[in-house]
């Protein structure tokens, strides 16, 4: 009896002694994302933030995004087999780095966002900052433009119709013209 008492206070013991210590706060994390991040069809429904610097991005309301693991189409321009970054993080945090706003100021109410950066070999094309499933915001010349999906994915027929009636000139929107 001694002996059961001996073993049940050791267990009590080690199981009391070896809690989970308290994680580091990350800010940015790697998300775990087997698709494509944005994959779908998405129309830009309005200009969320504008930089006081900012020249004719009202012409790009109505303009359709398309993205698929092999392509992605913005505005006049096509991508094929754009590399996607994803990140996520604090809302707060990548507002204020990029913009030095807050969710508050540019509207959006999810206090993490997936960052995806769209690259054309090894040059940034532009970032979309995604909310929700259904709506995103992409950065274009330092403007956030805000984008809603239409549709969630194209079959490989509307996607080459659409890669066909398209620029293959990229235009790279995270580099401000003139500057």
């Amino acid at each position: 009896m001694k002996i059961k008492k001996w073993v049940g206070l050791l267990c009590l013991l080690l199981l009391t002694a070896c809690s989970p210590a308290k994680k580091d706060y990350k800010l940015i994390e790697k998300p775990d994302i087997n698709r494509a991040p944005l994959q779908g069809r998405w129309v830009v429904t309005n200009i969320q933030y504008a930089s006081p610097d900012s020249k004719n991005i009202q012409s790009i309301i109505g303009s359709d995004a398309t993205f698929a693991p092999h392509a992605a189409v913005f505005d006049t321009q096509k991508i094929e087999d754009p590399r996607y970054v994803v990140r996520k993080g604090k809302t707060d945090y990548f507002l204020k780095v990029g913009y030095n706003k807050t969710k508050e100021d540019i509207g959006i109410s999810n206090d993490n966002l997936f960052v995806i950066n769209i690259y054309e070999k090894d040059r940034l094309l532009f970032t979309v900052y995604r909310e929700k499933e259904d709506v995103a915001y992409i950065d274009v010349y330092g403007n956030l433009l805000q984008l809603v999906k239409t549709k969630q994915s194209l079959d490989d027929k509307q996607l080459q119709h659409i890669l066909e009636n398209k620029n293959s000139e990229p235009i790279y929107y995270s580099e401000v013209p003139g500057k």
